[in-house]
């Protein structure tokens, strides 16, 4: 049996994992982001002590994503101190280079996830297959992963949904946000929505005094106007066919319907399509993740297997087996074989779980 191999880099924890298939974690492990040098020396030191046939790593950006550039897989303009510039793949892909290994961002990543998991949903109901979807992921930063006409969006650079320009509140009117220097003069989605922002508005000790709020307090209608206009935006510039929405904030579920009548109220009835428009649709329009927090995981897995349905691919077509393991951005899904099969599995076991 194969055995895949991920990384997922996150501001605050690199981890690390092995598993059979993306939603089947045999063992990981978990490391503090400290410096690049000390980070990734961890995570290369677990990886050699294990055996696997493919590697994904998800990562914070921004990401250089262009195979054929000198700074392909490095972080390159990020806001954390001493990451910038940063040579993340290398190291990463030296310990196996002979394993496929695909790289993408922390929010592409699981919206690929959750795209196949689309397909392997409307394909076991025997209905047509999606071919978008969008992923957000709200804490202390706002993140946002594409995946339209069945491929991750990567172009200049990659999607920064995040600081796309949001409506001020007017009860907001001399807020600034945690960071006024952002995109827009601070008026983005992350610097007026995100955990920080929500901790600053309400005079808070700290992120961990979110958990303590009432469901009603008015920091949620805050937070659930700015990612409202994030999801209408979304709506109006790429129209996928579902939004995903996961991270810490996104935790506090009652934040759903909240999100999805600002959105409705902002989009004012121009879209006129039933995901928009009824109350079933937009239930199953804007939804948590299938995974939960650990969404980011299982992108990372789902990148794995796809350096490998890639890799064999190319070896069925050349007729032989390949001289060595390529890396690649995550820029193509192309078969899905493999992890379509695994994820068909994984629904219909999930369902069955539901219906007892």
């Amino acid at each position: 049996m194969a055995r895949l191999a991920a990384v997922e880099g996150g501001g605050t924890t690199f981890v690390v994992a092995i598993a059979s298939d993306p939603t089947t974690v045999l063992e990981r492990a978990e490391f503090p982001t400290t410096t690049p040098k000390d980070t990734l020396r961890k995570c290369c030191e677990w990886l050699a002590s294990r055996h696997y046939d493919a590697l994904g790593v998800a990562c914070f950006g921004p990401l250089d994503l262009k195979p054929d550039s000198p700074t392909f897989g490095y972080i390159t303009t990020t806001p954390k101190p001493g990451w910038q510039q940063t040579n993340v793949l290398g190291p990463l892909k030296a310990v196996r280079p002979a394993a496929p290994t695909l790289f993408d961002t922390d929010v592409n990543a699981p919206a690929v996830a959750e795209y196949e998991h689309m397909v392997a949903e409307a394909r076991a109901r025997g209905v047509a297959p999606p071919t978008s979807c969008c992923y957000i992921t709200v804490g202390t930063g706002i993140g946002v992963g594409l995946v339209i006409n069945e491929k991750p969006v990567h172009g200049m650079m990659h999607p920064e949904g995040g600081h796309m320009c949001v409506p001020r509140r007017a009860a907001d009117a001399g807020f600034e946000g945690p960071n006024p220097n952002d995109t827009f003069g601070g008026l983005c989605a992350e610097n007026m929505g995100c955990s920080v922002a929500l901790v600053k508005r309400g005079a808070l000790v700290g992120v961990h005094a979110l958990k303590d709020l009432s469901d009603d307090d008015p920091q949620w209608d805050a937070c659930a106007h700015y990612l409202g206009a994030l999801c209408a935006n979304v709506v109006l510039l790429a129209s996928p066919e579902k939004i995903v929405m996961s991270g810490g904030v996104m935790l506090r579920t009652s934040l759903f319907p909240k999100v999805r009548a600002r959105m409705q109220a902002m989009l004012n009835g121009y879209i006129q399509c039933e995901q928009v428009l009824t109350p079933e649709g937009i239930a199953s329009y804007v939804t948590p993740s299938t995974w939960g927090n650990d969404a980011g995981m299982v992108g990372a897995l789902t990148l794995a297997a796809k350096a490998l349905e890639q890799q064999r691919a190319t070896e069925k077509s050349a007729g032989k087996s390949a001289g060595g393991g390529g890396v690649m951005a995550a820029s193509g899904l192309g078969e899905r074989g493999l992890l379509v099969a695994g994820l068909v599995v994984a629904v219909l076991a999930v369902a069955a779980m539901r219906s007892r």
